[in-house]
């Protein structure tokens, strides 16, 4: 039976996705297969900083709809000057709007982008295909279930919200058709075994956007479905690598644990293990060595955990409910089979104080001190629709923009500590050219799991020093800054930075002559392969083109 509401009457509505590309967008790609299942006619286009070219291109093709996929909440002042732009250059098509942030915002969305029509809240795809089967018979769009609208009175409504689907192999496979995966000698497709996750810790909003709707939590794809779907992807597109966008790949316990494993057991006994590698995510409890073998011998090659903090404390702020020991022993586990992994951590937060702080470092500095992995850092954010962020609404704390938020420590000296941390490690952690971007992509192919892949050992133990080092100066540059601010006073801080100036020097400095070290690791396995390294590695990440933290200080929501 097919879940999609199929259109009736009417004229095929023309509509226009627009999102990054990176990963596939498989928000995006399932969309388009739902509508195109219904009878309309969607295209996908890659949403640029000026909007110009897309006027253009939505004016030129005649679209009736245009939908923006928002990923980045601080972006929307962006998105909203794109809106802006298409109505000032003559667009009169329906414009619509999704995303975690406009799903849980919607009133503040709708209010800086007057241009918008509608927002379409939570899971789309039923949403957007009765949007779309609505406008083409004419009827009353704003009677669409699972919508957001400004009324004929300027108030904005939120209609009821649509109960989501429970079989998610009821929907169409997304719509990859224009990927060119065939240009790269090593592709990569992301693809999702299930949507949702049921732990709800502090800083994570997905809980919250998938329990808005009712249903259950977390869904899972039927095992045999997600592997015809990757066995069609490498049999059809030539695709051998394949990165599992699931919140949480191993979550609910043994039934994750039987229901992966069929996953790998088919690819067992299709013939492919070998010749498919795939990436996962989960939390580093979940790291059971029984189950990581069986999902190695189906193709697994890289893990990706939600470590975050390294601190008792912070830990329990987090509402992670596990303690550092537990990332430490995943971490065992994982390094014993030889897999690659990487992982996120939130060196600071919003009740941090210096002893988190130091034991992050030292956190740091014990779980991939060997560089079998790069150590990355930040801060955490307090998103819309996460309980950290209501906390600090309750506390007057949550400060910043309703699209940024932001907030300042307890203490002050720590305010200096993360601006001092922000410029120092900018290039480093939070942009596509900075080591931390680089080793992760090198690491993952160095021992990528595939057939004729991976590098050579003595390569792979170069490129583990590189990390190695890369970790040590990080660690060091960051635990000095940390001793010298806790013990000089605060108003010597604010007139004399020159010890932190100098501390950041040295950083760059280092990372520079990593960043020559690792220029000659990539020359001598391209030497040893005679080919180019990492050339189809660009888009994996979700990572391309764009700063995970932005700057303070952006400007106020609809202004370009």
């Amino acid at each position: 039976m097919n879940a999609i509401p199929q259109r009736e009457s009417g004229r095929p509505q023309r509509a226009l996705l627009v999102g990054f590309q990176d990963q596939d967008n498989l928000g995006l790609r399932y969309l388009s297969s739902a509508a195109r299942s219904a009878g309309h006619a969607p295209e996908i286009a890659t949403y640029e900083a000026d909007p110009s070219a897309l006027a253009r291109q939505v004016l030129d093709g005649g679209y009736d709809f245009v939908g923006l996929s928002l990923i980045f909440q601080y972006m929307t002042p962006g998105f909203a000057a794109a809106v802006a732009a298409l109505r000032e250059a003559g667009v009169s098509a329906h414009i619509s709007m999704g995303g975690h942030y406009p799903s849980f915002a919607y009133e503040e969305v709708l209010r800086g982008a007057p241009g918008l029509d509608s927002i379409v809240r939570f899971d789309g795809e039923l949403t957007l295909v009765s949007l779309l089967n609505n406008l083409s018979r004419g009827a009353d769009w704003r009677e669409t279930a699972g919508i957001a609208f400004r009324g004929a009175d300027g108030a904005i409504h939120a209609a009821c919200l649509r109960e989501p689907l429970a079989d998610l192999d009821a929907l169409p496979w997304p719509d990859r058709e224009t990927i060119n995966y065939e240009s790269h000698a090593l592709s990569t497709a992301s693809v999702l075994g299930s949507r949702g996750c049921p732990w709800d810790c502090s800083f994570c909003s997905i809980r919250p956007f998938y329990e808005a709707q009712g249903g259950q939590l977390r869904r899972l794809r039927r095992p045999d479905a997600v592997v015809d779907e990757m066995i069609d992807l490498h049999e059809r597109r030539s695709v051998p690598v394949f990165l599992f966008q699931d919140d949480d790949f191993l979550a609910t316990g043994r039934r994750a644990r039987e229901w992966a494993g069929k996953i790998a057991d088919r690819l067992v006994d299709e013939g492919y293990a070998g010749d498919i590698a795939f990436k996962i995510s989960c939390r580093s409890d979940e790291i059971d060595e029984a189950a990581i073998r069986r999902l190695m011998a189906g193709g697994l090659t890289h893990v990706y955990m939600g470590v975050e903090s390294g601190d008792e404390t912070s830990l329990a702020t987090m509402n992670k409910k596990l303690g550092p020991q537990r990332h430490i022993r995943a971490g065992a586990i994982l390094k014993s089979l030889g897999l690659s992994f990487d992982f996120g951590f939130m060196l600071m937060e919003p009740y941090s104080t210096f002893e988190t702080i130091r034991n992050n470092i030292a956190f740091l500095d014990a779980f991939v001190g060997d560089g079998w992995s790069v150590a990355p850092f930040c801060r955490m954010l307090p998103y819309a629709g996460t309980p950290i962020r209501e906390r600090l609404l309750s506390e007057g704390r949550l400060a910043g923009t309703e699209f940024q938020p932001d907030y300042s420590f307890l203490d002050p000296k720590l305010d200096i500590y993360y601006e001092w941390m922000i410029e120092t490690f900018h290039r480093r952690n939070f942009t596509a050219e900075g080591l931390c971007h680089l080793l992760r992509y090198y690491l993952f192919e160095a021992r990528l799991r595939l057939r004729g892949k991976g590098v050579a050992p003595q390569r792979l133990a170069q490129l583990q020093y590189i990390a190695a080092v890369a970790n040590g100066v990080a660690c060091q540059v960051l635990r000095s800054a940390l001793d010298h601010i806790e013990r000089t006073p605060l108003d010597t801080l604010r007139r004399d930075r020159e010890f932190l100036k100098a501390l950041t020097a040295h950083e760059a400095r280092e990372e520079e002559r990593l960043m020559q070290e690792l220029r000659r690791y990539c020359a001598l396995v391209a030497a040893d392969r005679r080919e180019n390294v990492m050339d189809s590695f660009d888009k994996s990440w979700t990572f391309e083109g764009v700063e995970r933290e932005a700057p303070r200080n952006s400007a106020p929501l609809g202004v370009a």
